[in-house]
């Protein structure tokens, strides 16, 4: 009786863990990626049905220019395709998938990576995670990593920026050792163009050494920057907040997501041989799954943008600046893990009425000034002042002045704010003047 109890304790453990794992996995997808990724899922599970979310209206689609501002656009523009018309990169990768021969667990499990693919085309996801969600094997989740990064362009599927150089290196079939010890070790002091010391390190002659970092300088080191220009990012944002009577109210706009619901037609198990009715038990414990995974993602979106709009609602109501927020301020409030917080605010966005920001945008880091903190966002207000007044201040100048009034911050974060806020370099604003 003891060994009965401990095995029924043992089998709802896994339960839990496959579908928190699954909920987790959605989470950090926003409408466009969710919509995607379900419509894959009910192809591929028969007792699913998806009742597509409507398309974009016009002033619903936005695209992320410079600074991540969101710009409004025609709806006309087909969302996964970029100024050129081609298809996005996640699009593309799928067909080259489609083309090879896998079999359906392996072709999952690689789809499955080709979703987890950050914008700049890495792979930052933990394998681990994957494998257990997926119920497969470490060394077949590495295998499904290994399949998405054979794919074109080469680098894509990298964990970091050294993977994705080794990898174009390999597809170039590039044999001397150098270069890759040059990415592995020395990528610092080529930075700072100090060929002779990588020379002397690796016992190579001063010419040769030049040689090969001209090839690794060749390489690219995301793959959105193998493309002219900046690849087009689209927005529909999942949050709303309005103003009522001086009070805010937040809203999921739950008609962007697709609605999942269970085909009553295979509910008739009895009718089948045994075969049939294990596989399609299998299937409805997987779409119910599905079906709590979605419920659990558009709850957990939604508490944390309300939590975020509670804490910011100066800014909201008055357009003050941001307060100081960090992700575990808000998963205290929740009582969820700050991962949890991160993915339900990853890729998301929020339309008020002073515009379209993404939800982490709300997440401000605070500076002690006198008495008080103040945030990242007061500084950036503070920078947009001081050029306003004067268009030739440096990074440098910036920094000093912002010391004067009692806020330390380097050079290089000055430069880290204003490229966020889209603002030209010093000598590009004067070069224009």
């Amino acid at each position: 009786m003891v060994q009965i109890g401990i095995e029924q304790k043992q089998v709802q453990a896994q339960v839990l863990g496959q579908q928190l794992q699954q909920a987790l996995f959605l989470l950090k997808m926003n409408a466009l990626e969710l919509n995607d990724y379900l419509k894959q899922r009910a192809t591929e599970n028969p007792v699913l049905e998806l009742a597509e979310a409507r398309q974009p209206l016009a002033g619903e689609l936005f695209r992320l220019a410079r600074g991540g501002r969101a710009v409004g656009m025609d709806s006309r523009e087909a969302p996964g395709r970029d100024i050129a018309g081609r298809t996005s990169l996640k699009d593309d990768l799928k067909r080259q998938l489609g083309t090879g021969k896998l079999g359906r667990r392996e072709k999952q499990a690689a789809l499955a990576v080709i979703e987890s693919l950050d914008s700049k085309g890495y792979f930052t996801e933990s394998l681990r995670e994957l494998a257990d969600f997926l119920q497969i094997s470490h060394k077949q989740a590495q295998e499904a990593l290994a399949t998405v990064q054979a794919l074109e362009p080469a680098g894509v599927g990298a964990r970091n920026t050294q993977e994705c150089l080794v990898l174009q290196l390999a597809r170039r079939g590039v044999k001397e050792r150098y270069p890759y010890e040059i990415v592995r070790h020395h990528m610092r002091r080529l930075a700072q163009g100090k060929i002779k010391e990588i020379a002397r390190i690796l016992r190579i002659s001063e010419e040769a050494c030049q040689k090969y970092c001209e090839t690794v300088r060749s390489l690219h080191p995301s793959i959105n920057s193998m493309d002219d220009g900046e690849p087009l990012q689209y927005v529909w944002p999942e949050i709303g907040v309005v103003c009522k009577e001086g009070r805010l109210a937040v809203e999921l706009k739950e008609e962007r997501l697709p609605k999942l619901s269970l085909n009553p037609e295979y509910r008739r198990l009895e009718e089948a041989d045994e075969e049939t009715r294990e596989y399609l038990r299998e299937r409805y414990k997987e779409a119910n799954r599905m079906l709590s995974s979605l419920e659990l993602w558009k709850t957990t979106v939604r508490r944390v943008a309300e939590a975020v709009v509670s804490a910011q609602e100066s800014f909201f109501l008055r357009g003050e600046p941001l307060k100081p927020m960090r992700l575990c301020d808000i998963a205290q409030v929740l009582g969820l893990n700050v991962s949890t917080v991160s993915r339900a605010a990853a890729g998301k966005y929020l339309m008020c009425e002073s515009g379209v920001y993404p939800l982490k945008y709300f997440f401000a880091r605070g500076f002690p000034l006198e008495n008080k903190t103040v945030s990242s966002d007061h500084i950036c207000r503070l920078i947009r002042e001081m050029l306003a007044d004067d268009v030739s201040l440096s990074d440098v100048e910036l920094a000093k002045r912002l010391g004067e009034k009692g806020i330390g911050i380097a050079r290089r974060t000055v430069a880290k704010y204003r490229m966020k806020m889209g603002i030209e370099s010093v000598y590009h604003r004067v070069k224009i003047l």
